[in-house]
Formats: structure tokens, C-alpha cells, sequence
């Protein structure tokens, strides 16, 4: 089933939110302008309007950076949600307080500039009222359609991957076969669109091996056309959580994603973005680049920069520019991951990584095209070489130009192992497949609150029995059984 426009809703939400905290906030000083000067404050609107657009879009930055989008926000109370509200619309004001004064002609005076803050802030409170009631209170129930022993394996893997906000209402039979678990049955096939209605279902589940079935196809196309979402588990993970579990993942799946970006955006927007973003950004953290050179020369013997063999698209190797973070011959025993308060790391080094200050003279490699501004983490040969043998599909990762800064290092810590490597590829594959320019701007704000705040922090995910995986890793590779109707079939 194509479940494409599904998959975006996600980021849909979270730019609608973004635009209509921007239009509040633009609206809130234009209010504060019509009620201070009334029909004289035509002329002061065309001259300070980009100013209310510049501080309207700097706050739902600002607020994006905070994560008040986030579905992960639900447990964040009112009162913080109004604190940060408060930093937010203050840091937005100044923006237009700056802008006004350099506009000297006809700067604003302090009661509109009251006015606006103020009414901007109860606007803006108002709105995220509405976000977190809608996050704390909106429960998705999902069914699952069941064919055999491989299906009811399927939905035992829907704890892990299935989302906070999703509930599971039960399982829906076709054909003879009967769950040996302690699973809910709503009925049968036939009655799908009955039970959808009477469950109050939002979404149906269903794996890959049903989608062969022409009957199955004839139910799901009928729910389909009346609103409910019919997909496999790992489409719901990509929606849910944005990530893509590499278990579920099937070579169909691998060909699809594949086909998903516009071949125009990978080939030149994107370029484009790169080239402006690292020109912009070489000029602007110059001055940081040049006091780290300063105080690494202080505090540690050896060279300032620190150049490393990497792979980039299609396994094509570059040297690789950071800042020097360790001490000199800090591999002489072979090559080691780096780890959390890795003692190869110097005072100053621990710094610098903390706030990805080592990684600004990798801006270079994106304006020479070897790497992109977005993408996954460029690795080294050798650990891809030994990853690759211990991580299916890790390899994929070279299909597409690596990044700075990526999905992946927003939405996962600082990997030392094996398992942090298969955790991050899920969200490397996740962004291969959604790569687009709003996704690449929002990974850039994510990646402002991550230098922010010192790093990312994993959202805690359910653990699913190794044997539970083991059995369905078996079911998988057994072929579909030919499946017919028992229309004699009794529910509990």
C-alpha cells in the first residue's frame, strides 16, 4: 500500500505549528501598531514589517529548538511550557527592537513594543495550550489484520515500535487460522469496515505477506478511500517515531525508499543549500575556529588540525579537516571508538566536541562537494568494513553524500558500540528516504539545541524478547500460505 502522504504527517504538524506561531506573533505587533496609532500606522507597517517577520519567524525557531513541537514534549507541564515561552518571545523581541533602531527613520516606541510582547505571549500560550492537551489526550487505536503464525508473530514487535501515542486495540482474523497468544479478537475480515466503525480504529496493520492477497487488497482499498490508514508496522514506525527498525526492513522496502527523493533536490537544490549554508557558515564561526586554534596550541602539544581518512558517497575516500580533540598518538594501539569521557580527550578537546566546535572546518569539505551540510556521519573505512559485516544494510549509508550534522546525531547520543551504530543507521535510513529541504532546516535548529544543550539524548524504547525476534525472523523467511476465507469462523 503507498502510504507516502501518510508518512509526512509528522512534519506536517510540526510546520503547521511552526507558521502558526509565526502569523500569532506577526499578528500580535501588527494588532499592537493598529491600536496605538490607528489608521495613522499604515506607513510604520511598511517599514517595520520585515522586522515582525524576522522576530516572528526567530521565535518559532526558538521554539522548535526547545522541542515544544515534539511529540516527546507531552510530559512538560504549563508552567515550563510557559517559561520557555517567555525566553523565547523576549529573544524574538529584541530581534525587532534591533531591527527598528536600524531602521532610524521611524523606530517604535516602548508601548507598542509592550503591547506586542505581551499579546504575542498569550497568543503563542494559548496555542501550546491547545498542542499539549492535543498530545496528552489524543490515542490512536490500531488493529491488526492476522493470517497466520508469521502475522500474530508481527504484532508482538508492535510494543517496541509502535509509539506512545498508539494503542492496541486487537486482531482482526482471515481465513482458518486461530492466535495461540493472548491476543483480542474483533472479528473477522468480512466485517473490517464494521469493526472499524464500532472500535473507533484510526489505523490497520498489516504485513508485507498479506499484500499479495487480491481479498485483502479489495478491503483495505475500501478503508482507504474512507480515511483510515491501512500500512506495515515499519511505515507506522516511520510516522510515529522517524525512524526506520532495521528487523522490519525488506529488500521491497530498501527499493522503494530508494525511489522516494526527487533526483532535481538531491542534485541541485540541495547543493545550493549546501554552498550558501557552509559559505555562511565558514565566515560566521571563523573567530571560533581561530581562538580554539589558540588555546589547543596553549594547552596541548602537537598540531592544531587533526586530518582522518573517511568514506564519502559510493565509498569514495577523503581526508577529513577537524580540530585536534586528543592527545598526539592517541591510536598508536589501533584503531578505538570513541567513547564518553574518553580519556584520550583533552581539557580543552572535551570542550570543543561538546559544542561541535572541532567539526566547523568540515564546512570546507561541503563547499568542495565531499561532503553535504545534511546527511549521515562520514565513517572510516575500516570501522565501515567491520560494521558492515555486523549491521544488515549499513552500507546503505553510502548511497547518499555524508553530512555534518544528520538525523541520526539529532535524535541519538554519541555512539560507542555496535548496538548505538544499528540504533543510529535507523534513523540514517529514515532520513535517506524523507531527505527534503524542510527536513534538512529542521535537522539544522535540532542541531542549534543539541550544541545548546551538549548533546543529544535517546528517547527510551520497549525491548522486545530476543526470542520473540528469533521467531519471527523465522516465520519471515517462510513463504506466504495460500489463504481462503472461513466464513464459518466463531470470535471470542
Amino acid at each position: 500500500m503507498n502510504t507516502n502522504g501518510i508518512l509526512r504527517k509528522h512534519w506536517f504538524h510540526v510546520s503547521l505549528h511552526f507558521a502558526t506561531d509565526a502569523f500569532l506573533f506577526t499578528l500580535a505587533f501588527v494588532a499592537a501598531m493598529l491600536l496605538r496609532f490607528g489608521g495613522e500606522s499604515a506607513v510604520s507597517l511598511w517599514a517595520h514589517w520585515p522586522f515582525f517577520v524576522a522576530g516572528a519567524i526567530v521565535f518559532s525557531a526558538t521554539t522548535y529548538i526547545a522541542s515544544l513541537y515534539s511529540t516527546h514534549s507531552a510530559n512538560r507541564g504549563i508552567l515550563e511550557r510557559s517559561l520557555v515561552l517567555i525566553v523565547c518571545v523576549i529573544l524574538a523581541t529584541l530581534v525587532i527592537i534591533g531591527g527598528t533602531y536600524l531602521n532610524s527613520a521611524r523606530p517604535l516606541g516602548r508601548g507598542i513594543m509592550l503591547l506586542g510582547t505581551l499579546a504575542s505571549y498569550l497568543a503563542a500560550l494559548i496555542h501550546h495550550i491547545v498542542i499539549l492537551h492535543g498530545l496528552r489526550n489524543s490515542k490512536e487505536r490500531v488493529a491488526y489484520v492476522v493470517t497466520g503464525a508469521f502475522d500474530e508473530a508481527e504484532t508482538r514487535l508492535f510494543a517496541s515500535f509502535g509509539g506512545r501515542n498508539l494503542e492496541f486495540a486487537g486482531v482482526v482474523l482471515y481465513g482458518a487460522y486461530q492466535p495461540t497468544g493472548k491476543l483480542r479478537i474483533l472479528g473477522k475480515i468480512e466485517d473490517l469496515a464494521a469493526i472499524v466503525e464500532r472500535e473507533k480504529i484510526s489505523r490497520v496493520l498489516c504485513t508485507n505477506k498479506c499484500l499479495g492477497d487480491t481479498t485483502l487488497i479489495r478491503h483495505f482499498c475500501k478503508l482507504r478511500y474512507s480515511g483510515i490508514s491501512v500500512m506495515p508496522l515499519i511505515s507506522l514506525c516511520e510516522e510515529a517515531e522517524q525512524y526506520v527498525p532495521l528487523e522490519l526492513i525488506s529488500s521491497e522496502w530498501l527499493l522503494n525508499a530508494s525511489g522516494e527523493p526527487q533526483h532535481i533536490y538531491i542534485k541541485k537544490l540541495k547543493r545550493l543549500f549546501d554552498i550558501i549554508c557552509s559559505a555562511i557558515g565558514l565566515i560566521l564561526g571563523a573567530p571560533f575556529v581561530g581562538a580554539a586554534a589558540l588555546a589547543i596550541r596553549l594547552t596541548s602539544p602537537g598540531p592544531i588540525f587533526y586530518y582522518q581518512t573517511r568514506s564519502g558517497r559510493f565509498g569514495r575516500q577523503f581526508q577529513m579537516t577537524k580540530l585536534r580533540t586528543m592527545h598526539v598518538n592517541a591510536e598508536k594501539d589501533g584503531v578505538r571508538w570513541s567513547e564518553k569521557n574518553d580519556p584520550r580527550v583533552t581539557f580543552v578537546g572535551g570542550f570543543l566536541r561538546r559544542y561541535r566546535i572541532d567539526e566547523i572546518p568540515q564546512l570546507w569539505h561541503v563547499l568542495c562537494g565531499h561532503m553535504s551540510f545534511v546527511g549521515p556521519r562520514p565513517e572510516r573505512p575500516e570501522i565501515i568494513t567491520q560494521l558492515a559485516k555486523e549491521v544488515p544494510y549499513y552500507e546503505e549509508r553510502l548511497m547518499v553524500q555524508p553530512g555534518i550534522t544528520g538525523w541520526a546525531q539529532v535524535s541519538y547520543p554519541y555512539g560507542a558500540s555496535t548496538l548505538d551504530s544499528r540504533r543510529k543507521l535507523e534513523y540514517d535510513l529514515y532520513y535517506m528516504k524523507h531527505m527534503s529541504l524542510f527536513l534538512d532546516v529542521f535537522i539544522l535548529l535540532d542541531t542549534v539545541r543539541i550544541i545548546l544543550t551538549g548533546g543529544a539524548k535517546a528517547h527510551i524504547r520497549a525491548v522486545t524478547a530476543e526470542e520473540t525476534i528469533q521467531e519471527w525472523e523465522r516465520l519471515k523467511e517462510q513463504p506466504a500460505a495460500v489463504v481462503k476465507p472461513n466464513f464459518e469462523l466463531e470470535t471470542a
